[in-house]
């Protein structure tokens, strides 16, 4: 009796394409992604020098200040002192004619001007300090927080 011999099994096979193209792929990558890296923190910049064709000198800010202090009771009159060191009592048109003056030596429009009143300054004087710096062809006017 011829007994029948088992058959063997089909032998399975990985397919080796797929498998050496993705070890090439991450080959790939861990050789290159090293090289991406920055240093963390560092950029390299290429900033100008100070002197040379390019390089401006700064020029001082000009600023006229005018500063208002109240007079007499309960401020019926005003105090003008203009640039802290010429006083003009309490004449709007000699402010005016000061701030003209210096438009004349060629200050620009956009000047700042500052308006500096006290705390007990009436509004009225602020106004009109305003109004002669717009009369006086200046755009940039501020005005500072009122002090004691």
């Amino acid at each position: 009796m011829r007994f029948k011999r088992p058959s063997d099994a089909p032998k399975m096979q990985l397919p080796m394409t797929p498998m050496i193209d993705c070890t090439f792929n991450l080959l790939i990558f861990f050789i290159l992604s090293p090289s991406m890296a920055m240093s963390e923190g560092y950029l390299t910049t290429n900033l100008p020098s100070e002197s040379g064709p390019g390089s401006e000198k700064t020029v001082p800010l000009v600023r006229i200040k005018i500063e208002l202090f109240d007079e007499g009771p309960k401020g019926a009159d005003v105090s003008i002192v203009f640039n802290e060191t010429q006083s003009l009592g309490s004449n709007f048109e000699g402010l005016r004619a000061a701030l003209e003056e210096k438009r004349a030596q060629g200050l620009a429009a956009d000047t700042p001007i500052l308006i500096s009143p006290t705390m007990s300054t009436r509004h009225k004087w602020v106004v009109q300090a305003f109004d002669k710096a717009v009369q006086s062809r200046f755009t940039n006017i501020q005005f500072a927080v009122p002090y004691e």
